[in-house]
């Protein structure tokens, strides 16, 4: 008896194995061809000179793309853009997110899901969309910003708020918090929901309340969410396109260029495809780090 319930066992674990083989071989096809062979064809174009419009004349430069970017101005332009836009959307995206995430775990009594469901609700809209939306608004001649402005007779911006180098970048990293905070609310007030109401009774009668209790009790205890809430915005700001290529296209003069722009000026404008791909890998390394931190952190959390 004994003998034949190990062998009904053993086929039921080898069915199962079958099973989940069977299962991954679409997906393991769909990374195959849509992910590992471009990012291997990207690295080893990286390491010549080519462009699309001579796919036969390839020429072997070695390391050459990756040192003509270490000496490229344009290069480190875009890179410290990207470093600007982690910033931001670290203080607006995972700041105001944490900040309405307090509001509705402990200072909101009815109404949460409705309030919940309005702030979350851009992150289900497209980029393009979104982006769509926020250029009307900044429109010099038509934008309800401008319209707001002149009401309370604030003066607005010469060139427009896209066309001023000194503040087109901050104008989108608006629009992209506008997005984006929702996610991280969710995030963090599931972290914030963790905390046992224990904890904040306990802290009450040492007296340690409202503002005080968040800041010492509270944000220490989710710690590790907010680590995930902030790395999963910094993979998001060095991948940050659309929300570029629809505003700016890079300008104005650069000011808004950042490594996913520039490498599709370089690749399809300039066509200089191998340095665009030699970009690409130095992206594709940034990622991979981030994406590292982040699941060493999700472990953690």
């Amino acid at each position: 008896m004994d003998k034949n319930n190990t062998q009904t066992n053993s086929f039921s674990l080898s069915n199962d194995k079958v099973s989940v083989a069977i299962l991954l071989i679409p997906a393991l096809i769909f990374c195959t061809i849509f992910i590992f062979i471009p990012a291997i064809g990207t690295i080893v174009g990286s390491f010549y000179s080519y462009s699309l419009t001579s796919m036969n004349n390839w020429k072997w430069v070695g390391f050459g793309n990756y040192v003509k970017a270490t000496q490229d101005e344009y290069f480190w332009v875009a890179l410290k853009n990207n470093f600007i836009i982690v910033f931001a959307s670290i203080v607006l995206q995972v700041g105001v997110g944490t900040i309405l995430a307090a509001i509705l775990d402990r200072g909101i009594k009815h109404g949460k899901v409705i309030f919940r469901t309005i702030i979350f609700t851009p992150m289900v809209i497209s980029s393009v969309a979104v982006s769509l939306i926020w250029l009307i608004i900044y429109d010099p001649n038509v934008g309800i910003l401008n319209a707001i402005f002149k009401s309370i007779g604030l003066p607005t911006p010469s060139k427009g708020w896209l066309g001023d180098p000194n503040i087109s970048i901050w104008m989108i990293m608006i629009t992209a918090a506008w997005q984006n905070t929702g996610f991280m609310m969710v995030l963090i007030l599931a972290g914030l929901q963790s905390v046992s109401k224990e904890v904040y009774d306990a802290a009450e009668i040492d007296g340690a309340t409202g503002v005080k209790a968040f800041w010492y009790i509270t944000l220490p205890m989710i710690r590790n969410v907010l680590i995930v809430a902030i790395l999963i915005t910094t993979i998001g700001a060095f991948k940050v396109f659309e929300f570029i290529f629809v505003f700016t296209g890079g300008g104005p003069a650069n000011a808004t260029q950042v490594l996913g722009t520039y490498i599709y000026l370089q690749a399809f404008n300039l066509l200089h495809m191998g340095y665009a791909n030699a970009i690409s890998v130095i992206l594709l390394i940034i990622a991979l780090f981030l994406g590292w931190l982040q699941l060493t952190s999700s472990r953690k959390a």
